[in-house]
């Protein structure tokens, strides 16, 4: 974990990819992508049904970990709305339920048509962007806004040591006005940022790098 300071506020950067504001109990996370792994295998890519378990699992384990009473997820709560079926909605409506957090989402551009899919799960939905203590919660970046915390991008760090390079996942600052949470599925890809272009807290690991710059 990195304790990470934005706008006036402390949160603290966890190696499952969330984002705690520990004061008010709330966790952060962007991109989860439910179904990604069936839309695929629906398509004849072999993707392991146990990706999306493993990150459901995570998630279980980051709010209990945490002990939090609030959950927002900035966008892509879903991968592919279409295709949801309903034996994946009772399986999801299975593991969220006894959890007894406020859920909240702010749909994504891959939450097309959704609403009916996250209302079933109990997420409250808001507008993109949402003020929240004084940040904007949105699912897109905006380099011109206030401060803002966002997902979308999926941010990636890579460093480089001769001939050697390395890509993990990170939290990424950017003009210190634009937080990018890292993808929350581990079944993602993202632009690689240098150090020189954020501020990144790279995810290695079960631990949480402290800033690169």
């Amino acid at each position: 974990m990195q304790h990470l300071e934005f706008g006036d506020l402390e949160f603290i950067a966890r190696a499952d990819r969330t984002l705690w504001h520990k004061t008010s109990d709330t966790l952060f996370l962007s991109d989860l992508h439910l179904g990604k792994g069936a839309h695929f295998r629906q398509a004849g890519i072999p993707i392991p049904a146990a990706s999306e378990v493993s990150d459901l699992d995570r998630l279980i384990e980051a709010i209990k970990d945490t002990q939090v009473t609030t959950v927002w997820v900035l966008g892509d709560l879903f991968h592919q709305p279409q295709s949801i079926t309903n034996a994946q909605m009772d399986r999801w409506h299975d593991v969220l339920d006894p959890l007894q957090v406020e859920l909240n989402v702010i749909l994504g551009n891959h939450d097309r048509q959704a609403e009916s899919f996250a209302d079933a799960l109990g997420f409250a939905i808001h507008p993109e962007p949402t003020l929240w203590r004084g940040i904007e919660l949105a699912h897109h970046p905006d380099d011109d806004s206030a401060y803002r915390i966002a997902g979308h991008i999926h941010p990636q760090v890579e460093f480089k040591a001769a001939s050697d390079r390395l890509s993990c996942p990170c939290f990424a600052i950017k003009h210190q006005r634009l937080l990018l949470l890292p993808a929350f599925t581990a079944f993602s890809g993202g632009p690689r940022f240098q150090p020189k272009d954020a501020r990144c807290f790279a995810i290695v690991n079960n631990d949480v790098l402290p800033p690169t710059n």
